[in-house]
């Protein structure tokens, strides 16, 4: 099997990370903050341990590092958090995905698009300045990377006018985080997931609070302090971590880490994904969702003329045994965005640090002879 789905969930993970889950039933499967002894204690001082590697990636206190079970449950947890209500105005990019815009849709807030340019995918700067001094958003929630196109949206410009108008930021680095450096200025929520970027494993996530701003309570339960106290805690991150962490997958994350600070995957999947996009340019009959300014961050979307995007997808995998995404892939804006409707949204191809020249050789030779 040639994998190439890692928006999706990176496959396969480092051996560390196998290695981790066992020890970490074994070692750390207690209630962090429900025992005083030893193994609570221990597991306990684990995930601090992780919080405080998350943390000095993006340069900030530990405590304001808090995990939950998914990037989506993050994202819900700081819209709901920013009481966005019926009326009020948000804006997003024509890049997100839907733990994004259905949130916004459930809360009843206007969705407005800021504008990129179709042709080269450069923000439209002076119209979304305009928009900036006429809407007043509530807050503007975008992508750090698009997870259909790969495409690395320019959040610093954007957030750095959006703080002239003393707006509230949130980055969705769900396709980015760990792998792909983020300045931190201007930010006021980050989310991230541990299965992608960081190469851990499903139900390890969270967001990391970068601002002063205080956040409403979406859940509420069980923190292991202050037990008699009706009221969520006010102190951060216990304020937002109701219920039981998921400490193995904690452990795991924490050893993930480690491995992708000392193997460069970003530059890795930087000379795979030049190797990927010079090849498809020269295949005629291919409808390539990159402008040739652009190189992706290892993810790159087309369509092959003449075939939906699921007939690509299953004769991928059924004649080459190639994993590829095709679709719509949870995101409802950028499908028009790429007018790619009539192929049923677009094949995905992306990659992960343990991909090789190899597999793509092989995605591009079984391209070619579908199209032939």
């Amino acid at each position: 099997m040639i994998y190439f789905d890692n928006a999706a969930t990176t496959y396969p993970k480092p051996k560390c990370v196998y290695d981790a889950v066992k020890l970490g039933m074994q070692k750390f499967s207690f209630n962090s903050g429900r025992g005083s002894y030893s193994s609570a204690v221990e597991t306990f001082k684990m995930i601090q341990n992780t919080r405080e590697k998350l943390a000095n990636l993006v340069n900030t206190a530990p405590e304001n590092v808090v995990f939950t079970s998914s990037a989506t449950e993050s994202l819900n947890i700081i819209i709901n958090g920013l009481d966005i209500q019926q009326g009020d105005i948000v804006f997003v990019s024509p890049f997100e995905h839907n733990s994004i815009i259905r949130t916004l849709h459930k809360c009843g807030a206007v969705i407005k698009v800021i504008p990129f340019s179709k042709d080269d995918w450069f923000l439209r700067l002076a119209v979304y300045n305009d928009m900036l001094a006429i809407d007043k958003p509530k807050a503007i929630i975008i992508s750090h990377i698009s997870n259909v196109t790969g495409f690395e949206l320019p959040y610093e410009e954007i957030f750095s006018q959006a703080k002239k108008h003393n707006i509230t930021t949130v980055l969705d680095s769900a396709q980015g985080f760990g792998s792909h450096a983020v300045n931190p200025k201007n930010i006021d929520y980050l989310v991230f997931a541990g299965h992608k970027s960081l190469y851990g494993v499903f139900g390890i996530a969270g967001f990391i609070n970068l601002c002063n701003k205080k956040l409403k309570i979406y859940k509420a339960g069980g923190t292991g302090s202050d037990s008699l106290n009706l009221e969520m805690p006010e102190e951060l991150p216990s304020r937002f971590e109701a219920g039981s962490l998921n400490s193995v997958a904690i452990y795991a994350l924490n050893q993930s880490i480690d491995f992708i600070k000392d193997n460069d995957f970003a530059s890795k999947k930087h000379e795979l994904t030049i190797y990927l996009l010079k090849q498809l340019r020269e295949i005629n009959g291919l409808i390539l969702y990159c402008p040739s300014s652009i190189i992706t961050k290892g993810i790159v979307a087309f369509n092959v003329e003449g075939y939906s995007s699921d007939d690509v997808g299953k004769i991928l995998s059924s004649s080459y045994d190639i994993c590829v995404r095709t679709g719509y892939h949870c995101a409802p804006l950028v499908h028009e965005f790429l007018d790619d409707k009539k192929y049923a949204g677009c094949v995905r191809v992306s990659l992960s640090g343990f991909n090789t020249k190899e597999e793509i050789d092989t995605l591009v030779k079984a391209i070619k002879e579908i199209i032939l």
